[in-house]
């Protein structure tokens, strides 16, 4: 977003512009006097267009499946205001973003059985300290999610390679469970009804999923795509262990990639996440993972919405001081 000037018979006017995939929207402010008094008005205006133009390209490019046009438009406004939430807020943005990791990485762990808190892991993965009283390798598994996380900073293309990476790195000190590797026995899932395929079935599939998503990845929207690539990747279970911990990294890479912040499974929604899971993969709708994911982006949107709301005068200050 930006403010725009134009001379119109010799008097300046100012407009607040922004680009919504390749149109320009642009919204008239007045001038110089009018700036103060009507640039709140502006903001909301180009917001609200913007978002409509967004979700209009959003919903004829890939005609979700499962996401309503009320969801859609939900979402690139969560996409809308997290991108503004970065660009002029770029130091609390930092903060947000170390807390977002905290609780993702706390959370997928928890949901593994692992016993550290949020706040112990807050001490393991931002002061580098360990936790008195805790398992070692309850310690270790936390440690291992800053550790993905560095791989996943850069930005990788998402390929088998790299699945192989991450779960490598989520395993570190784990040389039993075999960081990088496909499994090699059978695998049973304690309490469930899903039987995942045999070890040599599961390195087949594990490789169809990953031609499946690089033909889908442009194709389908991106929450509708980090929902089928998840549920068919923990059907699969391609690993002895830590099959939840790498796909839910791979979910969330689909998802920034485009945008959006992480999804935070915990131990809050564990229960509804893992019936979910199961009973998708009994009756092969795994495109109905999509609503789970859109509920849980759900209440990061409501963050960032509420920090844009009681911070929208210092964007009118910032947006100003380049005029």
């Amino acid at each position: 977003m930006f403010l725009a000037k134009r001379k119109v018979k010799g008097t300046q006017y100012y407009y607040l512009e922004e680009m919504a995939k390749q149109k320009r929207i642009s919204v008239f402010i007045g001038n110089k006097e009018n700036l103060n008094k009507n640039i709140a008005n502006a903001f909301e205006e180009v917001k609200r267009k913007t978002i409509l133009e967004q979700a209009q390209t959003t919903f004829k490019k890939f005609k979700p499946k499962t996401l309503s046009v009320l969801e859609l438009i939900e979402l690139e406004t969560l996409k809308y205001n997290y991108q503004l939430f970065k660009t002029f807020f770029s130091e609390s943005f930092s903060s947000f973003d170390e807390d977002e990791f905290v609780r993702y990485a706390q959370g997928s762990t928890s949901v593994e059985g692992n016993s550290v808190s949020l706040q112990e892991a807050s001490i393991i993965l931002t002061k580098n300290a360990s936790s008195s009283g805790k398992n070692i390798d309850e310690i270790k598994e936390v440690q291992n999610m800053k550790k993905t996380q560095q791989v996943s900073e850069k930005k990788p293309k998402i390929t088998e390679r790299l699945l192989k990476k991450i779960h490598a790195v989520i395993m570190d000190g784990f040389p039993d469970k075999g960081p990088g590797r496909y499994r090699s026995g059978p695998m049973f899932i304690t309490g469930s009804k899903i039987r995942p395929p045999n070890a040599e079935t599961a390195v087949k599939e594990a490789k169809k999923l990953m031609d499946w998503f690089k033909e889908n990845k442009e194709k389908m929207h991106p929450v509708e795509l980090a929902a089928v690539f998840h549920v068919k990747f923990e059907e699969i279970h391609p690993f002895s262990d830590g099959n939840g911990r790498t796909g839910r990294e791979i979910m969330n890479l689909i998802l920034q990639e485009k945008g959006y912040p992480r999804t935070i499974i915990n131990l809050e929604n564990r229960e509804s996440y893992i019936i979910l899971l199961e009973r998708l993969q009994l009756s092969k709708q795994y495109i109905q993972f999509s609503k789970f994911i859109y509920t849980c982006l759900q209440k990061r949107a409501q963050e960032i919405q509420l920090a844009i709301e009681e911070n929208k005068q210092e964007i009118f200050k910032q947006l100003m001081k380049k005029k």
